[in-house]
C-alpha cells in the first residue's frame, strides 16, 4: 500500500471520527517510539548536489504530566509537553552522515474533546549533533552543514487514534537543522517527513472540563523593555569569528492572555558587515558598515515563564551592500521576575540565517507571570 493511501485513509478516518459525540477525557503522560522517512527539501540550487537520498529515522518521545491549573493553557487547549530524543540518517554516509538530536516540544490539539481521535499541530526545538560537516579539502559538497552542534528545529501535523492506554499516530512535516550562521557556510538542511508512531500512556485519563477556572487576570498595559544581545556570526572562507551587539528599546500591549504586540527599535553592531561586502559585493569603500539601526513590529505568545517571541523589521539609511533591508527576529523570552533570558535568530527573507544571538534584557511597568 502506496503512503499516499494510508495518508487518504487516516485523513478519511479523521473527517468521521471527528464528528463522532466524544467525552470530554483525555491522557497526558505517555511515552511513544516512532519510524520516520522522507527526503530533502531543495531550498537553494546549491542543496541539489546532495538531496537525492531518502532520510530515514527513528525517534522516542516522553510526554510529561500535565498541570492543569495554570490560567494560559486552556487558551491553548491545554497543550502537552515533553522531550523527542531522535536518530536521522541521510543515507549518504560520506557527505551529511547522520543526526542526533534531543528537543522539547508542545503539543496543541485543535479539538476540544479528544478522547478517541485527536489532531493537532506540534513545534519541537533544541539541538543536534551531526557528525559529518563542510570541509573544504575532505567534504566540500556539505554546504549545508559547517558545525557538529547545531540547533533543531521541527514542526508536524498529526492525527492520533486512542485505545487506551495504547495509542497510534501519524504526522508529516518539516525537520530543520542549521547553527544560525555561527560557522560558515550554513545553508541548513532541511527534510519533510511521514512518521509513524505507537505509543503508551501512563496515568488515567483526566476530564479537564472539571479544573476550576481562575478569575482572569489583569493584561499589562503599556510595559516598556530593554534587552541586549550578543552573538559570533562567521564568513565564508575565513575562519575568524565576528562580534555581533544588539541593543534594543521596546514598547509591548497585551491585547489577550495569551498575545502580547508591540513594536521596538535596534540598534546593531554587525563585526562582520563590512568583511561581508568586500568578499560579495566588491566593495572597495572606506566607510565602515558595520552599524546598522531600525524599527521593528513584533508579537509575543504568552506560555507561563517561556514565551514565544517574533518581530519583523525594516534598516534605515545606506543599504547599498546588504542583500535587503528587511530582517525578522524569532525564538524565546524565559522570565525571571522582571528580569528576561532571551535567544533569538537573526534572519534575512525568506529564512536566511543571519546570527543566531543570546541575551538578557529587563521590564517596566510589568508585572510577574504566573509561575507555571
Amino acid at each position: 500500500m502506496s503512503i499516499k493511501t494510508i495518508s487518504y485513509r487516516l485523513n478519511l478516518l479523521s473527517i468521521i471520527l471527528v464528528g463522532l459525540p466524544l467525552s470530554g477525557l483525555f491522557a497526558q503522560e505517555s511515552i511513544d517510539v516512532s519510524y520516520s522517512f522522507g527526503s530533502i527539501l531543495v531550498h537553494t540550487a546549491q542543496i541539489e548536489p546532495i538531496a537525492g537520498n531518502r532520510v530515514d529515522g527513528f525517534s522516542l518521545t516522553y510526554t510529561t504530566k500535565n498541570k492543569l491549573g495554570a490560567q494560559w493553557k486552556r487558551y491553548y487547549n491545554y497543550p502537552n509537553y515533553g522531550f523527542t530524543y531522535k536518530y536521522k540518517s541521510y543515507n549518504y554516509p560520506e557527505v551529511l552522515g547522520h543526526a542526533h538530536s534531543f528537543t522539547t516540544f508542545l503539543q496543541l490539539s485543535f479539538l476540544k474533546r479528544r478522547r478517541i481521535f485527536d489532531l493537532g499541530f506540534r513545534g519541537k526545538i533544541g539541538l543536534a549533533y551531526l557528525n559529518k560537516t563542510y570541509d573544504q579539502d575532505t567534504n566540500p559538497l556539505n554546504t549545508a552543514i559547517s558545525s557538529h552542534l547545531n540547533i533543531a528545529a521541527e514542526t508536524q501535523f498529526y492525527s492520533k487514534i486512542r485505545l487506551h492506554p495504547v495509542f497510534f499516530e501519524y504526522s508529516y512535516g518539516l525537520n530543520h537543522f542549521s547553527n544560525g550562521l555561527v560557522k560558515a557556510p550554513n545553508l541548513g538542511i532541511n527534510s519533510l517527513n511521514h512518521q509513524f508512531s505507537v505509543g503508551y500512556e501512563l496515568e488515567n485519563p483526566i476530564d479537564k472540563y472539571t479544573v476550576p477556572l481562575r478569575p482572569r487576570e489583569p493584561y499589562i498595559k503599556n510595559e516598556y523593555w530593554i534587552y541586549t544581545v550578543f552573538g559570533t556570526k562567521e564568513v565564508k572562507d575565513h575562519d575568524k569569528r565576528f562580534g555581533f551587539v544588539t541593543m534594543s528599546l521596546n514598547y509591548s500591549r497585551q491585547i489577550s492572555m495569551i498575545n502580547k504586540l508591540g513594536f521596538g527599535f535596534d540598534f546593531v553592531r554587525d563585526g562582520a558587515a563590512t568583511k561581508y561586502a568586500r568578499e560579495n559585493y566588491h566593495y572597495s569603500g572606506t566607510e565602515d558598515l558595520n552599524f546598522r539601526c531600525g524599527p521593528n513590529l513584533q508579537t509575543e505568545f504568552l506560555f507561563g515563564r517561556t514565551n514565544f517571541f517574533a518581530a519583523y523589521g525594516f534598516y534605515l539609511g545606506n543599504t547599498d551592500y546588504y542583500t535587503t533591508r528587511a530582517y525578522y527576529k524569532v525564538g524565546t523570552k524565559i522570565y525571571f521576575n522582571n528580569f528576561f533570558a532571551i535567544a533569538l535568530i537573526r534572519a534575512i527573507p525568506l529564512f536566511r540565517a543571519e546570527a543566531l544571538l543570546f541575551g538578557v534584557g529587563y521590564r517596566i511597568n510589568g508585572k510577574n507571570p504566573s509561575p507555571d
